[in-house]
């Protein structure tokens, strides 16, 4: 089985003779030696009056997000 054409790699080709992690960043960055950061996500507190919590969906802590779901469902 042959091995991935960058240098250091020692997966097996999937596809171009490279691995595939490889031939993912060659298809998203046009470059295969390209490696992003990932992104991090910054920390928000939750919308809902006093409620100190991390938000999660839509400015509400997850708690708070269903209650409004809900509410809005009601009227």
């Amino acid at each position: 089985m042959n091995n991935c054409s960058i240098e250091g790699c020692i997966k097996p080709v999937k596809a171009k003779c490279l691995c595939a992690m490889h031939h993912q960043r060659k298809l998203r960055h046009g470059d295969p030696s390209i490696v992003r950061p990932r992104r991090v996500k910054k920390t928000v507190k939750c919308s809902w009056v006093k409620c100190e919590e991390r938000a999660m969906t839509k400015g509400y802590c997850s708690k708070h997000y269903y209650i409004n779901r809900v509410m809005s469902l009601v009227k």
